[in-house]
């Protein structure tokens, strides 16, 4: 139904007399027709992006700011775990013990040093570092560790040396080659740097809220029905459960608190009750001789409020500065194909911790499942079931407000400095789109792009 419900929007739109400049798009083959000016016209209607998360603008704190209407409860649970969040972490034993326990194999100190406000943290610098927004998992193109490392490098740490730093430069196809510095152990053959870029966290709450029938009900494995897309769900098993992956590059964590739980574990050395090991392989004795800031280092209950700070933070609101341009690009978007990875909307669950979040059409522009894009996206790191060059439909919600910000950038690994250079990547099942993308003229490829920076 709601494809049938996305088809009937962009016919309307289609056929209501909008028109381009005919000495910059195609005559024929142009996505935007000329029609008679007489057409019924009814615009397609726009609900808030969010629902009752979505909030006005604050160009000081577009990604971590509250949803409106909070009661007092969730603002205090939420403002405690956004203390947490942003806190400076030390090694144990620390003057704070609720914040001790970093490392001592670390990437970062705080959670905001990779998940900005404003922006994304540096990834590619210009002298041919990497900044701490880009991490690597160490895997081959099967799914083995690295023996030494373990799945992920660790660039720092709170005593000793750290694993190692990563240097990039272009090859003569502007992808980004990436060389491990290390005064300790070469990578074991076979092993790969897989880079990963870290995302503004907005809305990732109401994508927790999501359900699991709703993500598979967009499934299409074996692209049964022949539209060269083939999405498919990555299982784990947890605990002796099947759980759906939905979050990370590979949909590697099930939940938001896995999620949470998964990064301080292997970007900042500390343990929570799911995540109970320090990030030492057996080969590395570096985790056996510092203190430790508990067992778990992270507890149950700060692990709890920084989920709830993470849940209850806002969608900014839609920018749009002319309504007839926006529904434009977003029947481009539709007729050349982007919806079918990047879905429109999704609903959240009725939610007894969340009752604000609870039955909200959102509109996040993402089915969360596995897509392959082909072999310029793929970096011979398996994760999971996740093969090398299938990735989780990342959402695109404010993402105008990502590319704002200098320094930003896109795809995992940091390859692409605009909205435009992330399309003309994609290949694989979004191979199509992408070609239907090189084909429209220069006045609909703005329109696209108006779209996708306003919502």
């Amino acid at each position: 139904m709601l494809k049938i419900f996305y088809m009937i929007n962009i016919i309307i739109i289609l056929l209501s007399g909008c028109s381009l400049d005919d000495s910059d798009s195609y005559t024929n083959e142009s996505v935007i027709k000329e029609v008679d000016a007489h057409s019924v016209d009814p615009s397609p209607v726009w609900l808030p992006n969010a629902g009752n998360a979505t909030a006005e603008f604050d160009s000081d704190f577009p990604f971590l700011q509250f949803i409106p209407h909070l009661d007092l409860a969730e603002l205090t649970s939420a403002s405690q775990g956004r203390e947490l969040f942003v806190a400076e972490w030390t090694a144990a034993p620390g003057v704070r013990p609720l914040l001790d326990g970093l490392g001592p194999l670390t990437i970062t100190s705080s959670c905001v040093h990779c998940h900005l406000a404003s922006g994304r943290a540096p990834s590619l610098m210009e002298n041919g570092d990497v900044g701490v927004g880009l991490l690597f998992r160490l895997r081959d193109s099967l799914g083995n560790a690295d023996p030494f490392y373990g799945g992920q490098l660790q660039t720092a740490a709170t005593s000793g040396s750290s694993e190692g730093q990563v240097s990039w430069k272009f090859d003569d196809n502007n992808q980004p080659v990436f060389t491990l510095v290390t005064n300790q152990f070469p990578l074991t053959e076979g092993i790969n740097l897989g880079p990963r870029l870290s995302p503004q966290l907005v809305g990732i709450g109401l994508l927790d809220l999501v359900s699991v029938d709703e993500i598979l009900s967009r499934e299409d494995e074996y692209d049964i029905d022949a539209d060269g897309i083939s999405g498919r769900a990555h299982w784990h098993i947890i605990d002796g459960q099947l759980e759906l992956g939905r979050f990370g590059w590979k949909a590697m964590q099930p939940s938001l608190k896995h999620q949470s739980a998964g990064a301080m574990q292997q970007d900042m050395g500390l343990t929570t009750s799911l995540n109970p090991a320090e990030p030492c392989t057996d080969l590395q004795t570096l985790c056996d001789n510092q203190p430790s800031g508990g067992s778990p280092e992270v507890s149950d209950n700060s692990l709890a409020v920084i989920n709830d700070f993470l849940t209850l933070l806002a969608v900014p609101k839609r920018r749009i500065s002319d309504q007839n341009e926006f529904d434009q690009g977003a029947a481009i978007f539709t007729h050349i194909g982007c919806a079918n990875c990047h879905q429109p909307t999704l609903t959240t669950i009725n939610s007894d911790k969340y009752p604000l979040l609870s039955n909200q059409l959102i509109y996040p522009y993402t089915d969360l499942l596995l897509h392959d894009l082909g072999n310029d996206l793929n970096d011979n790191v398996k994760e999971g079931d996740a093969q090398p060059s299938e990735w989780r439909t990342p959402p695109l919600w404010s993402l105008g407000l990502v590319e704002a910000v200098e320094g930003s950038r896109f795809l995992h690994d940091g390859r692409a400095e605009t909205i435009e250079q992330a399309i003309i990547w994609h290949g694989g099942e979004a191979l199509a789109s992408k070609n239907n993308f090189d084909i429209l003229s220069v006045i609909e490829k703005q329109k696209l792009i108006i779209f996708l920076r306003s919502i």
